[in-house]
């Protein structure tokens, strides 16, 4: 399968089929010079050159040779003769061509090289690999705050025309406004576009949840891509509203205005064996909510899994409520757990 721009941008946007995606990750995890969004040039010069085996530097040696020197053909002796006869008028005509000027093979390979790479859109991709959230600054301005595990890829010259950045992971974003250049973020199978505003996306790799929350301004969010029991959506979102998709329920909702907002930025919280009540107080202290419940009657029950804190409260509590028999409801001072 080739691998061309169009696949790429369609790798990146979350559109290949199966086959496509193991195409190209098999050509990204093969080719000898990745391009320049994959690594950047720090990362690049800290490579240590890998050595040959002895085996394997006989093995390339043994196919220069072979290249370079090929072995001589034995020539009956008759042949030699008319061959010595015809050298002393060859000598000015084989001097003359030899000195004729000869393509320089190093210039001609990087010719080549150059119109290959002339083909090839130049790639910038961000990934963060630490605990804490990194600042990236877009070419145009635009401020992303990438979160633990999160990526972001974009091309060197996206300002010319539209700006896309594609998102794996959660990242927060601060657009710098251009009414001439919409600024459209592709994550999870769905687009989110503005001019000029600030929101909040998470898109975890192998999720099946994503949620976009707009802080200011004002933005279109709709899906790119067909998947079994999706509705198809498109969605204009005010300051305060959080969108959120459930793939495996095929359900789209925008959570109440009023969503309380969470005191850190972190992306979620991770539970191993867990007692319920100390589930139930973190996130009430998270999100600044009061959440009632019998601690003596939940003491005993535990849970276990990744609470992604990019989901509405109330949809947080009812999938944590479900696995244990439980319900929650919202009252006037917050939410109560009952049994």
């Amino acid at each position: 399968m080739d691998i061309t721009d169009k696949l790429l941008d369609k790798y990146f946007k979350g559109q290949c089929t199966q086959e496509e995606q193991q195409a190209v990750s098999s050509f990204l995890c093969q080719v000898d010079e990745l391009p320049d969004y994959l690594v950047t040039k720090a990362e690049w010069d800290d490579v240590e050159d890998a050595l040959l085996s002895a085996e394997k530097t006989d093995q390339l040696f043994a196919k220069i040779k072979e290249s370079v020197f090929p072995e001589p053909r034995r020539i009956h002796w008759a042949r030699n003769v008319a061959a010595a006869a015809v050298i002393a008028i060859s000598i000015p005509v084989g001097y003359f061509l030899f000195m004729k000027p000869r393509a320089n093979p190093k210039i001609a390979q990087n010719e080549k090289h150059q119109k290959e790479e002339a083909h090839v859109t130049p790639w910038k991709s961000t990934y963060n690999y630490g605990n804490n959230s990194e600042i990236v600054i877009l070419p145009d301005s635009s401020e992303v705050r990438v979160y633990p595990g999160g990526e972001i890829s974009y091309t060197r010259d996206f300002i010319r025309e539209k700006r896309e950045v594609y998102l794996k992971g959660s990242a927060y974003f601060k657009v710098s406004g251009n009414q001439q250049h919409p600024f459209i973020v592709y994550a999870g199978g769905v687009s989110t576009t503005v001019l000029g505003t600030s929101f909040t996306i998470t898109a975890l790799e192998g999720g099946h949840t994503v949620s976009i929350k707009l802080h200011t301004g004002k933005v279109l969010v709709k899906n790119i891509i067909s998947e079994k029991g999706v509705p198809s959506f498109s969605n204009v979102l005010t300051p305060g509203e959080v969108l959120v998709l459930n793939k495996n329920a095929g359900t789209v909702k925008v959570a109440d205005k009023q969503a309380p907002v969470p005191l850190t930025d972190s992306v979620s919280f991770n539970f191993v064996q867990t007692p319920l009540p100390d589930v139930f107080n973190k996130l009430g202290r998270h999100f600044r909510v009061k959440i009632s419940f019998d601690d003596a009657a939940l003491k005993t029950m535990y849970f276990t899994g990744t609470i992604d804190l990019q989901i509405p409260l109330d949809q947080i509590l009812k999938d944590v409520t479900e696995v244990n028999n439980l319900t929650s409801a919202r009252t006037n001072k917050g939410f109560i757990i009952k049994k």
